[in-house]
């Protein structure tokens, strides 16, 4: 998750209306969880994951994608390049 500290307030807000959690105890989960699943820089992540993913699994093809909902694309990134927009059919 990208830039979760910034949106501390919409989590414990889910927590507490959707989830019907005390908004103390939301409050207290997010700053004890939201650091283990920060992701700094989505690109970065995607391409480690990708070489984490190819180490475990050898005999699976695995190929980094993003999907973007800001302009609902689906985006390959070249792990020495950078982002490139795949074709769209």
């Amino acid at each position: 998750m990208v830039n979760l500290i910034a949106r501390k307030e919409q989590f414990v807000r889910g927590l507490v209306e959707a989830a019907g959690w005390d908004a103390q105890a939301a409050d207290v989960h997010f700053m004890h969880f939201a650091p283990m699943f920060e992701i700094g820089n989505e690109v970065d992540f995607i391409v480690s994951e990708a070489k984490r993913l190819r180490l475990r699994y050898p005999k699976i093809l695995v190929a980094p994608l993003l999907y973007r909902t800001e302009d609902n694309r689906l985006y390959v990134i070249q792990e020495n390049a950078g982002l490139r927009l795949v074709e769209q059919w």
